[in-house]
């Protein structure tokens, strides 16, 4: 399915989970005084809000290829916003409508319902606060991120709690009906991202076949997979280029997991490639994996390709350092499909040893219509490239006439700081956002 309309299904997915049980409990209450109405429809609206709240950064592949991960995360945390909102709404409403709410302030006088849904309403506003402080975060991410998940979890059992106890809600057929599906939903998309996924498919089931050192701490994981498939073309990760996956090293749930682009090209072959730069314990520790060693891969995820965009239409990929693993990995496939359009790849670095695929690029050349474009912001002495950072006076002096560089597709992969300087110069010369594309995967 193309990304436009799959990005049009899902859209209409999630606003059929967000209305179809307000449109339900609407027609149910309709003879309550209005105060009444607006605090349960405003409760069962928070209610679709959670639902595709969960769903969203669950690694859903036909989201995130329809998306992309960026996106994917953005939505996240805009329903979040949303759901924060919503419940706060419900709250006021729920006051305002019944005298005897007052009791709420009084933890001696608590109902179950009235436990439950003050619990949830305390874990979303920690899970919101937790969240604001994410960029603060760094080397104690995993830290962050299983809190994340623990608030969310105690938010959803909650949630549901509260509903289910209330029992107006569930006592009408059409409703409980809705709110089973609901609750089906959320539970089936979670075990296959938290049970099945890692502990059970034997399809991301892998073993090291081999790891090569590119640079001093730069090393190439290959990988092949454990059980033979017989007639094997892909199809145990039909990945495009430019994707990217999770790797873990251990089977159980909770094992430490990384993204990583792909950076080998399908072409039919066992091998599945990851380049990784050596930054931390679990990189370092992929980088003394040997033969044999099982690996578990969980993907491919991603709208990093140039697949299902414009047929034929010219590209520009732009990396610094080690973001050049998904370029390599489009170069790969270009060259395989003898694929005749024309490409321009900057590549920058700070010195010349972080140049990667520098001799592999050079054949790569003599079988595409590949320019490419080096830069190195501390370069030696008899360098025969460009110097300094890849910035908008060097795109300008690289890009093609005005008229013929906003019909290319431009692919922008490195730190976050060099992204946004890209993006921000591209914009500046009028290339349409819709053709710029970027992915700065998390751990989701």
């Amino acid at each position: 399915m193309l990304p436009g309309k799959a990005r049009l299904c899902w859209a209409v997915a999630f606003l059929a989970v967000m209305v179809a049980p307000t449109l339900l409990s609407l027609v149910n209450g309709s003879d309550n005084p209005l105060l009444n109405q607006l605090a349960v429809q405003s409760g069962v609206l928070a209610t679709g809000l959670l639902v595709c709240a969960v769903i969203t950064p669950s690694r859903l592949r036909s989201l995130t290829r329809a998306l992309g991960i960026e996106a994917v995360l953005g939505v996240h945390r805009l329903l979040g916003l949303l759901l924060l909102l919503m419940v706060v709404l419900h709250v006021v409403l729920v006051l305002a409508s019944a005298p005897s709410a007052v009791t709420l302030f009084d933890p001696r006088q608590w109902s179950m319902p009235s436990r439950a849904g003050i619990g949830a309403t305390v874990g979303l506003v920690a899970l919101t606060g937790l969240a604001v402080l994410r960029h603060r975060v760094r080397h104690r991410y995993a830290l962050w991120r299983w809190v994340h998940l623990a608030l969310g979890g105690s938010v959803v059992v909650l949630t549901g709690l509260h509903v289910w106890w209330l029992r107006h809600l569930v006592n009408d057929p059409p409703l409980r009906i809705t709110f089973g599906l609901l609750a089906a939903l959320v539970l089936g998309v979670l075990s296959h991202r938290w049970v099945w996924r890692p502990s059970f498919d034997a399809h991301r089931a892998y073993e090291v076949h081999e790891v090569r050192a590119e640079t001093g701490d730069v090393n190439t994981l290959v990988i092949r997979p454990r059980r033979p498939r017989h007639g094997f073309d892909t199809s145990s990760m039909p990945y495009a280029p430019g994707q990217f996956a999770w790797l873990r090293v251990g089977r159980w749930v909770g094992a430490e997991e990384h993204p990583f682009t792909i950076a080998s090209a399908p072409a039919g072959t066992e091998s599945v490639e990851f380049t990784v730069r050596n930054v931390g314990d679990f990189t370092g520790g992929l980088a003394k994996l040997r033969p044999g060693d099982p690996v578990w891969v969980d993907g491919p995820y991603g709208s990093f390709t140039w697949e299902g965009r414009e047929k034929r239409a010219g590209l520009v990929l732009v990396a610094a350092g080690v973001g050049i693993t998904p370029m390599i990995s489009m170069l790969r496939a270009l060259a395989l499909r003898g694929d005749t359009r024309e490409v321009l790849l900057v590549s920058g670095a700070s010195t010349v040893d972080e140049l990667l695929f520098r001799d592999e690029l050079r054949l790569i050349g003599q079988q595409l219509r590949l320019t490419l474009v080096e830069t190195l912001s501390h370069p030696p002495e008899e360098w025969p490239g460009r110097t300094g950072r890849i910035d908008g006076a060097l795109l300008r002096d690289v890009l093609p006439s005005r008229g013929a560089r906003r019909k290319l597709e431009y692919f922008v992969c490195g730190p976050p700081a060099m992204v946004t300087d890209v993006v921000t110069a591209l914009e500046e010369l009028r290339i349409d956002r819709a053709r710029i594309h970027t992915e700065q995967f998390e751990m989701v």
